[in-house]
This record gives C-alpha cells, structure tokens and sequence, in this order.
C-alpha cells in the first residue's frame, strides 16, 4: 500500500507500507524466531546444568 502526504516543505511524500498479509508474516516469523532463541538458551543452561550435576556426582563418588 502507498501512502501519500503533505511534507514540511509543502512537496508530496509517497510512502510504502506493509499489507495485512506482509505484517502478519513478519509477525509469525518474528514469534517463530523467538520460540527458537528460548529454546535453544534453555538447552544451553539445561546442558550446563547436568555437566556441573555430572562432576559433583563423579567428585563425590567414592
């Protein structure tokens, strides 16, 4: 979609901007990259959780 208006400077300014269809695949996009990011750090601190499980464990162990 374009819009148009009235500059400062008394010119027209065309102006794009996105569709319904273009902001709501950005939207999913956007939500789709996050639930990856929480993901993968939750696997990051879940993973050094049980390497530091795994040492006290073998440091305890007779």
């Amino acid at each position: 979609m374009i819009r148009t208006y009235v500059a400062e400077h008394g010119g027209t300014v065309f102006v794009s901007t996105l569709s319904q269809r273009q902001k709501r695949t950005r939207s999913r996009i956007m939500a789709l990259a996050v639930i990856a990011v929480i993901g993968a750090s939750a696997g990051t601190v879940q993973a050094f959780y049980d390497h530091q499980r795994a040492d006290v464990t073998r440091m305890w162990t007779p």
